[in-house]
């Protein structure tokens, strides 16, 4: 797929090691331009294969802009469709989520099998004995690959491949994703969703910023350790926790050290001793037993990967822009395969206590994000500070830069990524 960046932005120039120019967050210029260089280029992270396990289940997403299907067919095969009819481009499904074994447009009445292929044409004899069904199948996204059961597309057909682009980040997926007993997990509890005002950036840089939660969040946390545990050995400068650039725009709060300290966080507080044995034995059944409890004892990680999706506590949060002042976030509650159902449901319930319109988190973070799209309104000085923890910055024996939990290491190597992104020839 050829791109050319906007000739009249120089992102060098906006995106600098320690700031960047709040420009970025509001011109529709540059947002037609990430579209173009990099959610139109780039891996992004589509649905997980649980969310179709039965021949002809499918979901409907989106890549950037450009409407999708996700479907499994008949021979168990997972196929990634535009979703658009080859006549006259009308959108050929409608529903989130269904099971169908043929998808049909309703301007026309051109109707598709759930592997894309052309399979009816009403009063197909008007184009004549040369018209040939095989040359009008459903386009389809040009490459797709998965890994742990997530599936990501790019609508580029060169590029590295999905495991050059998750890197160091996939070591993290399988922390993620081995907190079942089992070694899967289950994405089909269905999806919360907010929209807000406000650029699709700041929740990514949100998501692995260590330094708001103590105080945007201050409620909310004093709620959830009552008392039991210091709120600035968790998310303060008294934390081990650690920030960490993971290269490719993949970010980490490094919450490990904390989790350790804390004896896990598979589920919140207070589930039972009876659900915390059952699960221990098949975990240690499945891995060995020192394996498991150490899965168990650093629980879930905490990171995002660039541009569009985070793993946080027991979900997978999807960013899908809108516009440059737009963002919808959907958030999946993910369940552990062969896990005691207590722990399963706790871990629902948690998604809707946290993050629910409600809920004790995610009301905060979309307040923030709008009074920051406010705030670029005023536009005398528009540059944007990322210099906290620069000067004691440390580099891992793998390269890796890391910094105190509260510092913006994980903004830093999010803008890096940008950069390189938005410069890159070809």
């Amino acid at each position: 797929m050829e791109t050319t960046a906007n000739a009249n932005v120089d992102y060098r120039a906006l995106v600098l090691d320690d700031r960047i120019n709040g420009r970025v967050y509001y011109d529709p210029a540059i947002f037609r331009d990430e579209i173009d260089r990099i959610w139109h280029r780039e891996w992004i992270y589509v649905a997980h294969e649980s969310e179709v396990p039965e021949p002809g289940d499918y979901v409907m997403r989106q890549v950037g802009m450009q409407p999708v299907i996700v479907s499994r067919d008949e021979d168990g095969q997972v196929h990634l469709l535009l979703n658009r009819c080859m006549h006259r481009g009308n959108t050929v499904c409608q529903s989130e989520r269904g099971n169908a074994h043929a998808f049909r447009c309703a301007y026309h009445g051109w109707t598709y099998n759930n592997r894309g292929d052309l399979v009816g044409v009403p009063y197909a004899a008007g184009y004549g004995t040369a018209f040939n069904k095989r040359e009008y199948a459903l386009a389809r996204v040009p490459r797709m690959a998965a890994y742990r059961g997530l599936i990501f597309a790019s609508l580029s057909a060169e590029g590295p491949t999905l495991m050059d682009r998750l890197g160091a980040s996939a070591r993290l997926i399988d922390q993620f994703v081995d907190l079942s007993p089992a070694g899967e997990i289950v994405v089909r509890s269905g999806v919360l969703k907010h929209s807000y005002r406000g650029n699709w950036k700041m929740a990514l840089e949100n998501s692995v910023d260590g330094y708001h939660p103590n105080i945007l969040h201050h409620a909310a946390m004093a709620m959830m350790t009552r008392g039991k545990n210091s709120m600035e050995t968790i998310f303060g400068e008294g934390s081990e926790a650690l920030t960490r650039d993971l290269g490719n725009g993949a970010a980490q709060l490094d919450l490990n050290p904390v989790n350790v300290r804390n004896g896990g966080r598979v589920v919140p507080p207070g589930w039972s001793k009876g659900a915390y044995d059952e699960y221990r034995a098949a975990m240690e059944r499945h891995y060995g037993a020192a394996r498991g409890q150490r899965i168990i004892a650093e629980g879930p990680p905490h990171f995002c990967i660039a541009p569009n999706i985070i793993f946080i506590l027991n979900q997978l949060r999807v960013i899908q822009p809108v516009s440059a002042e737009e963002t919808v976030i959907s958030y999946y509650p993910t369940l552990l395969k062969d896990a005691p159902a207590e722990l399963n449901n706790r871990r629902l319930s948690e998604t809707y206590l946290i993050h629910g319109p409600a809920g004790r988190v995610a009301p905060d973070d979309f307040e923030a994000y709008e009074r920051n799209q406010a705030g670029f309104q005023a536009r005398v000085n528009e540059w944007l500070v990322l210099r906290r923890g620069l000067h004691r910055e440390n580099r891992e024996a793998d390269g890796a830069l890391t910094g105190h939990e509260t510092d913006e290491t994980t903004q830093r190597a999010i803008w890096r990524y940008y950069r390189e992104a938005m410069t890159r020839e070809g």
